[in-house]
């Protein structure tokens, strides 16, 4: 590909507006690099793209990583749709984003030209048309719009030759107006075509031009509506290629809210998009490090102590942590958004408490989505029906209980008159840098056991005595060792997911 285009993303980002972008982890430069090439050969009658991505999956950043590879080469624009919705019309919001970018990006700031392209849009502003509209039926008919309709309330009125004459030169001069509003269309089209090639003329810039339209799914229902109308009506053009990031079932809905639920979204939506590319899901451990990249030492030493699996101070194993429970319930990253704000809300209120962030993490989320089974485990005071195997799958539908999480345990715990040494575990299960790769439902049926403490004592006493006979422990027995050791009480847990509940 020409050598003007940079598709090395594997550096950090600063745009011309200051804003940060990390370097690329998921190789995403390659589809930008692909469909680059793919709208390049279809470039000549114009194209409209649908970049489908669902809320979290990294579309802006996509969208700009891609501008910044491609912007030495072809005139580029970047349309915020839900930051400009306030304007309550679209065409000016593209309009005045095209000239002010381009112009931008032109050593000859062609006012004169800037003000041809206004002049041919100004007749289809949302608000200014019905007013010329009926500035033109007068001039063409003679005919005061609004006293016709004023007087038409009258029924004598409305069958009198004069209501008639009116009315005919009334519909006469909308036919007119319509015709001049077509031709005005390819007017506007040329306009807009002439103020891209002198952009191009004064900055060496080439066919074609690329607008990237951002968020327009998270705009009200109506304006998302029209703005896809003036893509399709206005700059349907040659040179001239559409990027337009949604999510796109979202979008369906906003259509629907348009058009009533009977309405065919997907097939309207056709209509607009020549084709539609998705974007794979960013998994959950790369969006939770972006997400709390802004978290600073300082802020992590005052929580990273109180939790348990031991931290030691590395903020990638935290992530690892969060990232492992929101795979496990298999959290979209909405959810898995809600919940890390909602675990960083509980820790950054620690006083002296420990916290197992395991734990806290499940019970939030079974909160949140299995509520039924939250309730038991709050009211039951019998461990042994809620920590077998069948019965934890049947009441957490869809959870991967069979997924592994990495546990760090303490080289030794002390006990009253026991002391439990790491190497007499039982290596029936990997180890690897002081972690334990455990199973999900072993390690859930352990917390349950503590939690309900209903059998905590017996636990204790059963490994104790096993150990003094030499015989080594399983993994699960120490970990099990560690939280009864933090001694958090049930109703602790039950505040602070009650605590959380009012973060939506």
């Amino acid at each position: 590909m020409d050598r003007n285009y940079n598709f090395n993303w594997n550096t950090l980002l600063t745009t011309e507006n200051n804003e940060k972008f990390s370097a690329d982890k998921l190789n995403r430069a390659t589809y930008a690099k692909f469909l680059t090439k793919f709208l390049l050969a279809h470039s000549s009658t114009g194209y409209v793209l649908n970049l489908n991505s669902s809320w979290g999956t990294g579309k802006t950043y996509f969208l700009k990583r891609w501008q910044a590879s491609i912007k030495e080469k072809h005139p580029t624009v970047y349309i915020d749709a839900w930051k400009q919705d306030f304007s309550d019309d679209p065409m000016m919001t593209v309009v005045a984003s095209i000239t002010a970018q381009l112009r931008d990006q032109s050593q000859d700031k062609d006012e004169q030209a800037i003000r041809k392209i206004g002049s041919k849009v100004w007749g289809f502003c949302k608000h200014a048309a019905p007013e010329i509209t009926k500035a033109l039926i007068k001039k063409a008919s003679g005919v005061n719009l609004d006293e016709v309709i004023e007087k038409g309330t009258s029924d004598n009125f409305t069958n009198s030759p004069e209501f008639t004459d009116a009315a005919g030169k009334v519909v006469a001069a909308m036919f007119k107006d319509h015709e001049q509003k077509l031709k005005s269309i390819d007017d506007f089209k040329t306009s807009i075509t002439a103020f891209i090639d002198a952009v191009k003329g004064c900055s060496e810039k080439q066919n074609p031009t690329f607008i990237f339209v951002d968020e327009l799914d998270r705009c009200r229902p109506s304006y998302a509506v029209e703005m896809l109308e003036v893509i399709k009506h206005f700059f349907d053009m040659p040179n001239v290629i559409f990027v337009v990031a949604t999510d796109t079932e979202q979008l369906q809905h906003a259509v629907k809210a348009v058009y009533g639920n009977d309405f065919d979204a997907n097939v309207y939506l056709g209509r607009f998009f020549k084709r539609r590319c998705t974007l794979k899901e960013q998994p959950r451990l790369e969006f939770i490090s972006n997400h709390l990249d802004y978290l600073t030492n300082a802020q992590t030493d005052e929580f990273f102590p109180k939790i348990w699996p031991q931290l030691d101070g590395d903020k990638d194993y935290f992530f690892e942590l969060l990232a492992s429970i929101s795979d496990i319930y298999t959290l979209s990253l909405r959810e898995t958004e809600q919940l890390v704000d909602k675990v960083l809300a509980i820790l950054v209120n620690l006083r002296d408490e420990k916290v197992d962030l395991l734990q806290l993490c499940s019970l939030i989320i079974i909160h949140d989505k299995y509520k039924e089974y939250y309730q038991t485990l709050v009211e039951n005071q019998n461990a042994t029906s809620l920590i077998r195997a069948d019965s934890i799958q049947a009441m957490l539908p869809n959870v991967r209980l069979k997924n592994k999480v990495n546990i760090k345990v303490t080289p030794t715990i002390n006990f009253p008159d026991m002391q439990i040494v790491i190497d007499r575990i039982s290596r029936d299960l990997d180890f690897k840098d002081d972690k334990y790769e455990v199973d999900y439902r072993g390690l859930w049926a352990t917390q349950l056991n503590l939690l309900i403490k209903t059998e905590a004592p017996e636990f204790l006493d059963n490994i104790s005595k096993s150990y003094k006979h030499g015989h080594s422990i399983n993994t699960f027995d120490m970990i099990g060792l560690e939280l009864l050791k933090m001694n958090i009480p049930r109703t602790k847990y039950q505040d602070w997911v009650e605590l959380t509940t009012s973060f939506e």
